[in-house]
C-alpha cells in the first residue's frame, strides 16, 4: 500500500462528522473497557511493541489504544518522552486516530511533508510512521500497532507484511483477553443466577419450615423463639425486635437479640411500628435517607446510634387485628431484595396467627388453672395429725389435667369413739378443661359416697361412686387411692385403703425405711371391676411414720420407666423422712417435678 493509497482511503472513509461517530462507537468503547487496558504497562503488549521495533529496526514501536479523546499506550518500546513515561497523550491529529477512524493501515514516510500530521507525536525532528489496526472479533478497531522513526523512511513491502503479521498476532491477544473477560462475565452471570436460584430455594425452604414450625407453637415464648430463629437464619439482620400489644393496645418489645438498647424510634407514637398498626402493611426503609424522609424530626437518631441503615417493620396479623410487629435492621443500605420482603411478610403472617392462637390458649389455660386450683381441697386442721399437700401444674404444652387430693374428717356411726380421716388422691385421664371439670365432679361424688358410707370401707365408697358415674353417664375414668386413717380409743393408728390402678402409697417407718404399699386393683371408669370385686387392704401404722401419696407425674419420665422414677422418689423420701410434712412435699416437688410433663400431686401425713 503506497502513501497515496493511504491518503485516498483516509479521505474516503472519513467524511465530515463520521470520525467522531466511529471513534465513539459504544460497542468499541465497551470492548476497550472489557479489555481492561489503560495507561499502565502491560507485559504482553510490551512484548509485541519490542518485537515490532526489532523486526523493523525502527526507532520505536507501540501498542496504542484510543479511548474517546485520549490515547493510551499499554505497550511501548523506544518511544520518546514524555509519552514513554506517561503512556498517555492527547489524541489530537495522531496517525493512530486515523487508523481507528478508517480501520485501515496508515503509512507515512515523512510527517513534515503533509500538514495532516502536523504536531503528531512521532519523534523529534519529524518522523516516519506506520500503523496497523488492532481489532476485536466484531471488527471494531481498538487502536493500532505502530512503528516510528525519527528520520524520514519509506517502508518496504516486506516490512509492511512483517508488521501485518505481528498486528494480527497482537489482535489475537486482545481478542483472547476479551474472550476471557466475556467467559468470566458469563461465569459471574451463571454464578449470580445460581445464587439467585439458591436464594429462592432457601426462601421456599424457610417458608416450608415456618409453616410446620408455627403449627407446633403453643406459647408466646414459642412464637417469639420461632420467628427470631427463622428470620435470623434467613436474612441475618444485625438487629431484631419483636413487639407485642399489651392489654392497653400498646406495643411492648418482647426481648431483643442485640446487646444494645432497642430503637424506641420504631415503637413510639407516629413511629414505623405505630404506622404498621394503623395501615396493616409492611414498611421498608432501604437507607437512612428514606427513614428520615418518612419520619423527620430526629426519629432516626437512635437508628444511627445502633449503626443501622436498612430497616423493615412488618405487622403480626391475627384474624382481624394486628397483635404485634417485628422490626429488623441491617448495618448497610439496600440490604435486602424485594423477594426478601415477601419472606418477611409471610413469616410475620405465620407468627401473627400463632401469636393469636397462643394468646387464646393462654387465656383458656389460665381460666382452667384457676378452676382447677379452686377445686383443690383445703386440708382440714387436725391438731395432732400434721399434713401437707402440694399441686404443681405440668411443665409441658399440655394445658391442664385432672389430678386431685382430698382429706376430710368423718364420723363412723358404728364406732363414734374412733377418729376417722378420709384421704383420696387421684388422676382423671386426659389433659383438657373437661378433665378439670370431671375431676371436680369426681371429688364431690366421692365425698358424697364417703358421707353415705361413713363406716367404709374404702372399696364400698369407690364402688358407690363408680355406680353413680355409670348411671349418670359422667364418663370419669382414671386412677385413685381411697384411704381411711383410723385411730382407735387405744390411740393406735391404722390405714385401710383400696387402689384403683394408682401409683402405690409409700409408708416411711419411724426409722426412715420406705415401703411401697403396692397392692392394687384396676382403673375406675372402664367397667373392669364389678360390684364387690374391689379389695380393701389394712395396715397398722407405727407412731412417727409418714404416709406419702402422689400422682404419676412425679415418677414418670420419657427417658426412664416408672419403676426407676419410683425408686428415685423412695430414696429422696427416706432422706427427708424426719422433716415436717410441708418440707417433705416441697422437697419432693422441687426436686422431681421441675421438668414434669404431667400435673403432680404430693401429699404427706405424719402419724403422731
Amino acid at each position: 500500500m503506497t502513501e497515496r493509497t493511504v491518503a485516498r482511503v483516509v479521505e474516503r472513509r472519513c467524511p465530515p462528522g463520521v470520525p467522531d461517530v466511529v471513534r465513539r462507537n459504544p460497542e468499541r468503547l465497551r470492548a476497550l473497557e472489557r479489555a481492561g487496558l489503560g495507561a499502565e504497562p502491560d507485559a504482553e503488549l510490551e512484548f509485541f511493541a519490542d518485537w515490532l521495533r526489532r523486526a523493523l529496526g525502527a526507532g520505536g514501536a507501540a501498542v496504542s489504544l484510543v479511548q474517546g479523546d485520549r490515547l493510551v499506550v499499554p505497550g511501548a518500546a523506544g518511544l520518546p518522552e514524555p509519552v514513554a513515561s506517561t503512556r498517555s497523550a492527547a489524541l489530537a491529529n495522531s496517525p493512530c486516530r486515523h487508523v481507528v477512524e478508517t480501520a485501515e493501515p496508515v503509512i507515512v514516510p515523512d510527517t513534515r511533508d503533509d500538514p495532516r500530521w502536523a504536531g503528531a507525536p512521532a519523534g523529534p525532528g519529524g518522523a516516519a510512521y506506520i500503523g496497523m489496526p488492532l481489532t476485536d472479533r466484531a471488527g471494531n478497531v481498538l487502536g493500532s500497532l505502530c512503528a516510528l522513526d525519527g528520520a524520514p523512511r519509506r517502508w518496504s513491502n516486506a516490512e509492511i507484511e512483517t508488521m501485518t503479521g505481528i498486528a494480527r498476532a497482537c489482535s489475537t491477544e486482545l481478542r483472547l483477553r476479551l474472550a476471557e473477560h466475556d467467559a468470566g462475565r458469563e461465569v459471574n452471570r451463571r454464578d449470580e443466577f445460581e445464587a439467585g436460584q439458591q436464594r429462592a430455594f432457601d426462601r421456599s425452604q424457610t417458608l416450608l419450615t415456618a409453616s410446620q414450625a408455627f403449627t407446633d407453637t403453643v406459647t408466646v415464648v414459642d412464637v417469639h423463639t420461632q420467628i427470631t430463629d427463622l428470620l435470623t437464619a434467613a436474612l441475618a439482620p444485625a438487629h431484631l425486635d419483636v413487639a407485642i400489644l399489651d392489654g392497653r393496645d400498646r406495643l411492648r418489645p418482647w426481648e431483643r437479640t442485640s446487646a444494645v438498647p432497642g430503637p424506641a424510634a420504631v415503637f413510639s407514637t407516629g413511629s414505623p411500628a405505630a404506622l404498621v398498626l394503623e395501615q396493616h402493611r409492611i414498611l421498608h426503609y432501604p437507607d437512612r435517607a428514606a427513614f428520615d424522609h418518612a419520619h423527620p424530626g430526629g426519629a432516626g437518631d437512635q437508628l444511627r446510634e445502633l449503626g443501622l441503615h436498612c430497616v423493615v417493620v412488618a405487622p403480626l396479623p391475627s384474624d382481624d387485628r394486628i397483635v404485634g410487629a417485628v422490626v429488623l435492621g441491617w448495618p448497610v443500605p439496600d440490604a435486602i431484595e424485594p423477594a426478601d420482603l415477601l419472606t418477611i411478610t409471610t413469616l410475620a403472617g405465620y407468627a401473627g396467627q400463632a401469636l393469636g392462637r397462643a394468646h387464646r390458649l393462654l387465656h383458656r389455660t389460665g381460666v382452667a388453672r384457676e378452676m382447677q386450683e379452686a377445686m383443690l381441697a383445703t386440708l382440714p386442721t387436725v391438731a395432732d395429725l400434721p399434713m401437707a399437700a402440694r399441686y404443681a401444674p405440668a411443665d409441658s404444652r399440655e394445658s391442664v389435667g385432672g389430678d386431685w387430693y382430698e382429706a376430710a374428717e368423718l364420723t363412723d356411726p358404728a364406732h363414734p369413739d374412733e377418729d376417722v380421716l378420709l384421704l383420696s388422691v387421684g388422676d382423671i385421664i386426659g389433659h383438657s378443661l373437661r378433665a378439670v371439670t370431671l375431676m371436680g365432679q369426681t371429688r364431690s361424688m366421692l365425698r358424697q359416697a364417703a358421707s353415705d358410707h361413713a363406716g367404709g370401707p374404702p372399696s364400698v365408697i369407690l364402688e358407690s361412686f363408680e355406680a353413680a358415674d355409670a348411671a349418670f353417664g359422667l364418663g370419669a375414668a382414671g386412677t385413685a387411692i381411697i384411704a381411711e386413717l383410723r385411730r382407735s380409743p387405744e390411740r393406735v393408728w391404722s390405714m385401710t385403703w383400696t387402689n384403683a390402678g394408682h401409683p402405690p402409697p409409700i409408708l416411711l417407718g419411724p426409722d426412715g425405711t420406705g415401703e411401697l404399699l403396692d397392692a392394687h386393683d384396676v382403673l375406675f371408669g372402664f367397667g373392669l371391676a364389678g360390684p364387690g370385686e374391689r379389695v380393701d387392704h389394712r395396715r397398722e401404722i407405727p407412731p412417727g411414720s409418714v404416709l406419702f401419696l402422689y400422682t404419676d407425674g412425679l415418677v414418670e419420665r420419657r427417658d426412664s420407666d416408672i419403676d426407676a422414677g419410683t425408686g428415685r422418689l423412695l430414696r429422696l423420701l427416706e432422706s427427708v423422712h424426719d422433716h415436717t410434712p410441708q418440707d417433705i412435699v416441697d422437697t419432693v416437688v422441687d426436686t422431681l417435678a421441675r421438668d414434669a410433663r404431667d400435673d403432680v400431686v404430693a401429699f404427706a401425713v405424719r402419724i403422731p
